[in-house]
């Protein structure tokens, strides 16, 4: 077989994706569990879906109308190889159907690839993510600081190379993030089922537990083909997608593995996808480093304690991320009112306000961007067992530390005035909920590598000044009714500091994880 040629299908980019779907009804969230739950429902929702099918789920489980889960339909059948949308017969029979319901009865039988829908609902999904935008100028905005393709240049000519380029450039950007969510490895907060208080919801559901698993199914790669072409140089007419990457002649290329009949991802990724007020937790101690991606996220508590490659934040606000060592860089873009607390080899910091960043890095943090303002850089203040070892595995060494050296770079040059050290006296260590070594009162804290020594001088101080007010209550001989009255006021200075820190939300959140371990504790006890 000569050499394989890839391209991204115009007509699916430039005709298949309308703006009418409302963003809020075709979430990362709601496409994931559409999969799910087509899965669940056996041949009447995969690998193929009728329209009768889609109908209902669109209609009564999305809150779309009658008339927008047609157009999608069709949007994909007029595209999909499995039945061309070009059906004089099926047209002519629906142009004579006098009311929906025969109308419905014409297509009660037609089907496409459940996964080419869940491609076309997700395109449609990055038309819709920013309906302002699209009010402010004609391209429409994905996900990512991208925009969406359009077609905004003078010359026909130069029209069309630059929409093809930035069709492929696209493509490439979200096919991570796509493959995740069509394989079933991208798992985000269930927002639904949040807002039930009586439900209870499993560990994995609760943090927001993610997959990272590197095998992609045949389907998955033969719903690509909606999107991407392919040809063999020497031979005519377009290929089949699938076919090509299962030829014993492409496998080293592919990832086909014929005995398990699937397909080798070459990269694991890790994708945390708007998060709204929830707690998500990953401990990975044998995991290989992946790469990991965290978007739109909002009032959330994330803690990925394992090594990573590289990572990207984008569109994060009032969230606090603790993530392992970064091997590579880490890029913080548009997020406000954020911290990261991180090892990385490499920091970035674009376009952010209102952010803290807890490092230990051996470059120099490099911050991009006029609109960066109110970041402010300190020293590590995270300990947990095997944070030596994972240092270790992404060779970060403690005693090279550049953490309170920014550069600011823009586009005139070096500038000043949008970052800050802090103050040692503010500085403050953090305990991770989820460590087997909890804090024990009366001994020194564990420090984090790379502690300056004026910073762990503060840590010191601060449990000086704790055991002195402890003594000195221990000491007063207050009667009980004054020691009620000085608790009551301890309780309240300190439920008013969790409020105002916002510490309290995670409290909340420990508080429903601790709940639903208990409830599986009880259910398992039962069973057996």
């Amino acid at each position: 077989m000569g050499e394989v040629q890839l391209w991204v299908r115009p007509e699916v980019m430039e005709l298949g994706v309308l703006p009418i779907l409302p963003p809020d009804k075709i979430s990362i969230e709601m496409l994931s569990r559409l999969l799910q739950y087509s899965q669940d429902m056996g041949e009447r929702g995969y690998p193929q879906m009728s329209y009768e099918t889609w109908k209902h789920i669109a209609v009564k489980k999305m809150g779309l109308s009658v008339e927008c889960s047609m157009v999608v339909f069709f949007s994909c059948l007029l595209f999909s190889k499995l039945r061309p949308g070009r059906d004089r017969k099926l047209e002519a029979s629906l142009a004579s159907a006098a009311s929906q319901k025969d109308r419905d009865e014409v297509m009660g039988c037609v089907e496409v690839w459940t996964m080419e829908l869940i491609i076309v609902l997700y395109l449609h999904r990055v038309t819709s993510a920013h309906p302002r935008a699209i009010a402010r100028q004609t391209s429409l905005h994905t996900l990512t600081t991208d925009p969406w393709p359009n077609n905004n240049t003078s010359g026909t000519a130069a029209r069309k190379q630059l929409l093809e380029e930035k069709h492929a450039e696209f493509v490439r950007e979200a096919l991570p993030e796509l493959l995740s969510l069509l394989a079933g490895h991208l798992q985000v907060e269930d927002t639904e089922k949040k807002k039930k208080s009586s439900d209870k919801r499993t560990p994995r559901e609760l943090l927001g537990f993610m997959k990272s698993a590197g095998v992609l199914s045949v389907d998955v790669v033969r719903s690509l083909g909606f999107i991407i072409g392919t040809s063999v140089q020497g031979e005519k007419g377009e290929h089949d997608l699938l076919s090509v990457a299962m030829d014993t002649n492409n496998c080293y290329r592919s990832g086909y593995l014929s005995k398990k009949n699937s397909f080798q991802k070459g990269q694991r990724l890790m994708y945390i996808c708007e998060l709204v007020d929830g707690l998500t937790a990953h401990m990975g101690d044998d995991t290989a480093p992946c790469d990991l991606k965290i978007r739109r996220c909002s009032k959330s508590n994330i803690y990925i304690l394992q090594p990573i490659r590289n990572a990207v934040i984008h569109k994060c606000h009032d969230t606090r991320i603790v993530l392992g060592p970064v091997s590579g860089r880490i890029r913080l873009s548009e997020c406000r009112n954020t911290t990261l607390v991180c090892a990385a080899r490499s920091v970035v910091i674009a376009d952010c306000r209102g952010l803290i960043v807890h490092t230990l890095t051996p470059q120099r943090p490099i911050l991009v961007g006029g609109r960066t303002q109110g970041v402010t850089l300190a020293p590590l203040n995270i300990h947990y067992p095997r944070l030596k070892h994972h240092m270790a595995k992404a060779q970060l060494q403690s005693h090279i530390n550049m953490w309170n050296r920014p550069l600011h770079l823009g586009s005139e040059g070096v500038l000043s005035g949008a970052c800050e050290v802090m103050n040692p006296e503010d500085f403050q260590l953090l305990v991770i909920p989820f460590t087997q070594t909890p804090p024990i009162d009366g001994r020194p804290p564990l420090l984090p590598p790379g502690l300056p020594h004026e910073f762990a001088k503060s840590v010191e101080e601060s449990g000086k000044c704790v055991s002195s007010f402890r003594a000195e209550v221990r000491d007063a001989d207050l009667s009980p009714e004054q020691r009620a009255i000085l608790q009551k006021a301890v309780d309240a200075k300190f439920k008013a500091w969790l409020r105002d820190t916002g510490k309290q939300r995670e409290i909340d959140q420990l508080e429903k994880l601790a709940l639903t371990l208990k409830y599986e504790r009880v259910a398992k006890t039962t069973a057996i």
